[in-house]
């Protein structure tokens, strides 16, 4: 009597592999955060003079962003509100997020925050982020010793 034959062949090796793998994945407590992304997505870089930060904020108006610098640190806060007229049941998929969001980003020296601008076109905020006087580098003259 022929019956149904395996096709594959079983390698302990592999799953043993595969069940280690699992093992150190539950363990890991920082693996919820990992696939949590931060909103709005930001870049920021060192434009010499001063830091340039931009952040996608498709759906949101002008007027619903708020930004305060304290130090170093610049916090970004709005809300991004649902379509009219789409009720939450109707969604069969949703991934960009509603609500108030707010965040945080540290910068990576002081800035002058009397000088500090924003503009908001087509969706990116724009922040301009002039550097202290002191955080600037600065040329030092070296004289002969003669």
């Amino acid at each position: 009597m022929n019956g149904p034959q395996w096709q594959g062949r079983w390698d302990p090796l592999c799953e043993l592999q595969r069940e280690v793998g699992r093992l150190f994945d539950s363990l890991d407590p920082f693996q919820p955060l990992r696939n949590v992304r931060q909103y709005p997505p930001v870049n920021l870089y060192d434009a010499g003079e001063g830091y340039i930060l931009s952040a996608q904020l498709p759906g949101v108006a002008a007027e619903e962003v708020e930004l305060t610098i304290t130090g170093e640190t610049l916090t970004m806060r709005g809300e991004r509100k649902r379509p009219e007229g789409v009720k939450d049941d109707s969604y069969r998929r949703q991934e960009r997020p509603v609500g108030r969001w707010s965040r945080t980003i540290t910068l990576p020296d002081r800035v002058d925050s009397t000088q500090v601008s924003a503009t908001f076109t087509n969706g990116i905020l724009t922040v301009n982020l002039p550097k202290a006087e002191s955080a600037r580098p600065r040329h030092i003259a070296v004289n002969s010793g003669s």
